[in-house]
């Protein structure tokens, strides 16, 4: 009954559903409401045209070329030599897996997978971010009677934690630049 009551008042009202949504709209965007990857679109600051090295420690590493992908992504120009520009360093990928609870037979249950990366940005003569890690975590629910998708199901969250740790370095990059 107080559905229907509330149907029909928004029916008489002036502004109706369309009026509803506007509200609610405004209501998102004022509480700060973003989507993933447009944080601060506008005020950021840009790697458009910005010079940028990337020294890695596995130069045909996905991590390597997942970070290549979003540097250019963002406008950035990869160069082997720069005199002005940035210079990130990138260590090498490095990737845990931990127990997190087991089953009755001992068997894991819930593994976390953390893959973290070092990282070091200078400009000319000056440090930026110095010998920092980025790290990503995910967990996932371990399978023991089905082996073939659990192999599969973590090759997926590997490259998926790599896209991650790769944008996760960008944001740190501009977010520095920024301040």
């Amino acid at each position: 009954m107080a559905m229907v009551l509330s149907v029909q008042t928004m029916k008489m009202s002036k502004f109706g559903f369309p009026g509803l949504f506007f509200l609610s709209a405004f209501f998102l965007v004022g509480c700060g409401f973003q989507l993933k990857g447009t944080a601060g679109a506008v005020n950021s600051p840009s790697l458009a045209g910005t010079e940028v090295v990337l020294i890695s420690g596995q130069p045909r590493g996905e991590l390597t070329t997942a970070l290549r992908q979003q540097l250019r992504l963002q406008g950035a120009v990869l160069s082997e030599e720069t005199t002005e520009g940035l210079v990130l360093r990138l260590g090498a990928e490095r990737f845990q897996q931990r127990n997190l609870s087991l089953t009755a037979q001992a068997r894991a249950a819930e593994v976390e997978l953390t893959m973290m990366a070092s990282l070091n940005l200078s400009q000319g003569a000056i440090e930026l971010v110095r010998d920092t890690d980025a790290q990503v975590v995910r967990q996932f629910l371990n399978d023991p009677l089905n082996v073939v998708g659990k192999t599969e199901e973590l090759r997926l969250l590997r490259e998926e934690m790599r896209e991650d740790l790769a944008a996760q370095i960008i944001r740190r990059i501009t977010h520095r630049l920024g301040n």
